[in-house]
């Protein structure tokens, strides 16, 4: 019994020491000793976003426009960095030594700076190679867009770092040095095209270089890239609109009347894309700003002109719709407007005349009676009434409304409203002779080169509205993303609204009949091209700063229309004489798929035109 009771002793001796032996070693650990602290604070788990690559775009034809390339931003700790020899940045990011101390010396000195913007993959590699001796560096992935087609910038628009404005816009869930679309299609379709970032655990040394993964990547979340999308654009055409506007400004609008699809976007003069992405984008941003040619404003969406002659088709519509006149309503001219003191004034041309001369050969006189007989009218009980329903077409035909074309920034447009006009002149002291100016495209009315080519492919299409767009299809997974023979993804394609217009079928037919007659031998003869079947209207329209804007809308083939088009070149006089030959150009490049035969020695002559000088 007493050896057992030795035995206890000796084993309750034994545990008590072990348990002070590990009391001894926790003290040393914990309260003693510091190694483990030195540890923690050497080795820290940071969360580093990961940028999706944003989706891609394609032109109609299926052909990728525009892609993403992988890129790094660089960024610097200050009161932890050491560059021990600084001909490493110099050589491989293409910095001064000047620029090199400039960004250090402006660097926060508690959080981490920017450095660099996008390096690409190989500087990027060869920097990774050098870091071992570096300190308080670090690099986040970005990307950077890459345009197969240096052409439609203004459709395209670009990235930039989100603003504070917009972070506060959007509660909080973009934070700043996110990516943007600023404007154009990477504005309006920014959701779609952004994806959403991933997050990656990694644990960095007190010297902020990566040591690994933390908990090897189970806590990680893989980014998702953003969705493809197909436009409308036909990216040749739309290089060959910029082509021939060289040395002008102006707008060129193509629109395919059947689905709507806006074909080509023109805004002359315009620039490479590539030029606002990439490191030098705030630089060459400034320089393009700075341009009196201004190349940043988007024309065919922005700016507004009064529309001149083009705008007597809408005008004869709503009368023939009403009962104003018929086909074979005839009015005199002597000059121009007799009932209004030969006011507007007009060319001298055969006479009388009904409404298909009255298109052909631009008329003022005519189209200024038909206006006075409209608002006059003995069928509406006032001024007041005729007006009203006089807009009502307007607005039908896409005009004094905007079009919600699909990319931002579209203005607001203007066609008066009689509330206008008895701001100006007082209630009931105005009448038809008072705003005479409008039934010719003159006066209070403004329209947009995209409103003007809306306008011209509601009538193509005989009364069919379908809202001019430029995205026709979505995909959810990337081609660059599919596995050897695994089936591509389907295009999804986006549905639109179509509405018609309440003016009767046959009326269409009135007009367009006198639009061919303008081509076949009236004021647009240079916009025609044999058997192609191409209709429109010249314009001329007024210009108080110097000479007359060129205008002109159409549409081919006559039937079944496979474009319509609305050109307007600044300060170059007619309509007819450099206008409409510059539409029948994109026409027939468009028909003939990139061919010109038949205009070749008016593609010469419109290239060697300058009418910015």
């Amino acid at each position: 019994m007493e050896n057992l009771g030795n035995r206890r002793y000796i084993i309750l001796a034994s545990m008590g020491l072990v348990m002070l032996i590990y009391m001894i070693r926790l003290l040393n650990i914990q309260v003693l000793s510091d190694e483990y602290e030195r540890k923690a604070e050497q080795n820290v788990v940071k969360l580093q976003e990961i940028v999706p690559p944003r989706g891609n775009l394609y032109n109609r034809y299926g052909d990728i426009y525009v892609s993403s390339r992988p890129m790094f931003n660089m960024y610097i700790s200050k009161n932890k960095l050491h560059i021990p020899d600084t001909a490493v940045l110099r050589n491989l990011l293409g910095l001064t030594q000047a620029e090199i101390e400039e960004k250090i010396a402006n660097a926060h000195s508690y959080k981490e700076t920017e450095f660099a913007r996008y390096i690409d993959p190989e500087t990027y590699g060869a920097l990774q190679e050098k870091m071992w001796s570096f300190r308080g560096i670090t690099f986040t992935n970005t990307n950077k867009r890459y345009y197969r087609s240096p052409v439609g910038a203004h459709i395209l628009g670009h990235i930039k770092e989100v603003s504070q404005k917009e972070i506060e816009q959007s509660d909080h869930a973009y934070k700043s040095g996110d990516l943007i679309g600023s404007s154009g299609i990477e504005r309006s379709h920014d959701s779609t095209l952004r994806g959403k970032q991933g997050i990656k655990r990694i644990i960095k040394d007190v010297h902020q270089r990566i040591v690994g993964s933390y908990a090897g990547g189970k806590y990680d979340v893989d980014p998702i890239r953003g969705k493809d999308i197909m436009l409308g654009i036909d990216t040749d055409l739309q290089a060959f609109g910029e082509h021939i506007m060289q040395n002008k400004r102006g707008s060129i609008v193509a629109i395919e009347p059947s689905s709507g699809e806006i074909l080509a976007f023109v805004s002359a003069p315009s620039y490479n894309p590539s030029m606002l992405t990439g490191r030098d984008l705030r630089n060459n941003y400034r320089e393009l700003k700075r341009d009196t040619l201004k190349p940043l404003l988007n024309r065919p969406l922005s700016a507004r002109y009064p529309p001149g002659s083009i705008f007597k088709l809408p005008v004869a519509l709503a009368a023939l719709n009403e009962d104003i006149i018929t086909d074979h309503t005839i009015y005199h001219c002597g000059g121009g407007f007799g009932r209004n003191r030969g006011k507007p004034g007009c060319r001298f041309h055969v006479t009388p005349l009904a409404l298909d001369n009255a298109i052909r050969y631009s008329c003022n006189a005519y189209f200024a009676a038909t206006y006075w007989d409209f608002l006059h009218s003995p069928k509406f009980s006032d001024i007041y009434e005729a007006y009203d329903r006089w807009y009502k077409y307007m607005n039908e035909l896409g005009v004094g409304v905007k079009t919600s074309v699909d990319i931002p920034y579209e203005p607001m447009v203007k066609l008066p409203s009689h509330e206008l006009y008895d701001k100006i002149y007082g209630q009931n002291r105005w009448q038809a002779s008072t705003i005479i100016s409008l039934s010719i495209g003159q006066g209070e009315i403004l329209m947009t080169p995209l409103q003007m080519a809306n306008m011209v492919t509601i009538i193509a299409n005989r009364g069919k509205y379908i809202p001019p767009h430029f995205v026709r299809a979505t995909r959810e997974k990337p081609d660059d993303l599919l596995n050897s023979g695994q089936p591509r993804d389907p295009w999804i394609k986006v549905p639109y609204d179509t509405t018609y217009t309440s003016i009767a079928g046959e009326h269409y037919e009135s007009v367009i009949d006198a639009m061919e007659l303008v081509v076949a031998n009236g004021t647009a003869r240079r916009a025609f091209i044999p058997e192609a079947d191409v209709v429109g209207k010249t314009g001329t329209v007024q210009n108080p700063h110097g000479e007359d804007h060129a205008v002109f809308v159409g549409f081919a083939p006559k039937d079944n229309p496979r474009i319509a088009i609305a050109v307007v070149i600044e300060n170059a006089g007619g309509g007819g004489s450099w206008a409409a030959p510059t539409a029948s150009l994109m026409i027939e490049h468009y028909l003939r798929g990139g061919e010109i035969e038949a205009k070749k020695w008016e593609l010469e002559r419109i290239l060697n035109a300058n009418f910015i000088d």
